[in-house]
């Protein structure tokens, strides 16, 4: 029996306020959960062939309409995180901005220790905004994916006021970071969603407001059995569900300081905060 998102096995609770001023409830299905990897691959530098004449005067035209290269499909090494923040400083209301590096730590199941890595987010796409962008990457996961792990979208009731969104980021593992020759464990992040100020997302309409969602994302898989070195960037993507249009809110993690070992207090874990846009 396929499995899709947590989103359809249990449900958040909008709170409406009725005109005699009581609180009614009525069960919605709550999001998605998460947990993805789309390993960077490391450009081509093989020397290219002599291009013929044709080609020769297409090198000659600088005003060729060039595409960037997509960072979340190719691998690169040690990316530059000289200007990484510390993201155990960061709050909901001061949190990492866009596309910055931010400086954090994993556990490394080699020595059971936490040791530096960097993460930042790079897109953020709303169903609104590109809706074949979200399938095409639930489509990508599907292909990647054990049965077990599938997601139909067609399963997925979600309110009127609700939609599934993709979260891209990248993670850097620095070469220092300890582990086996033959990998280590999947560095993804466990991203959830903060409304900016605390309590839950308010509906559409304002009238209601949305308990619990944020709570869980989705991981999506990105490339089929997926290996894991040190010294590469390696790009994710998750999917999580968000009141269309809203935007005050941000994305969160909890992590322990570099050298925390297995015997730590939960008194020095802290959240990491990302901002959307």
């Amino acid at each position: 029996m396929k499995k899709f998102l947590a989103l359809s096995m249990s449900v958040i609770m909008l709170f409406t306020v009725s005109s005699c001023g009581k609180k009614e409830t009525k069960d919605v299905p709550k999001e998605p959960t998460t947990e993805s990897s789309e390993k960077i691959k490391e450009p081509d530098t093989t020397t290219p062939e002599q291009p013929d004449a044709d080609q020769a005067k297409e090198q000659e035209n600088p005003s060729a309409d060039v595409k960037e290269p997509d960072t979340t499909t190719s691998e690169q090494g040690a990316s530059d995180v000289s200007s990484a923040i510390d993201a155990s400083t960061t709050a909901d209301t001061n949190p990492i901005p866009f596309g910055q590096w931010a400086k954090t730590a994993r556990y490394a199941a080699e020595d059971k220790t936490y040791h530096t890595v960097y993460v930042r987010v790079t897109k953020v796409t709303t169903s609104s905004d590109d809706a074949e962008y979200v399938q095409s990457a639930i489509d990508l996961h599907n292909t990647n994916s054990y049965e077990f792990s599938q997601i139909d979208v067609n399963e997925i009731k979600l309110p009127a006021d609700v939609e599934l969104c993709v979260l891209d980021y990248e993670v850097f593992i620095p070469e220092e970071f300890p582990g086996p020759d033959y990998g280590i464990v999947k560095p993804n992040m466990q991203f959830s969603q903060k409304n900016i100020g605390g309590g839950g997302f308010p509906s559409a309409d304002g009238t209601s407001t949305y308990i619990g969602m944020g709570a869980n994302s989705e991981d999506l898989e990105i490339e089929k059995d997926a290996t894991y070195q040190p010294g590469n960037t390696y790009a994710f993507k998750s999917l999580f569900t968000m009141v269309k249009g809203y935007t005050d809110y941000v994305f969160e993690f909890t992590s322990y300081p570099e050298g925390t070992g297995d015997e730590h207090n939960v008194e020095d874990m802290y959240s990491a905060y990302f901002a959307n846009k």
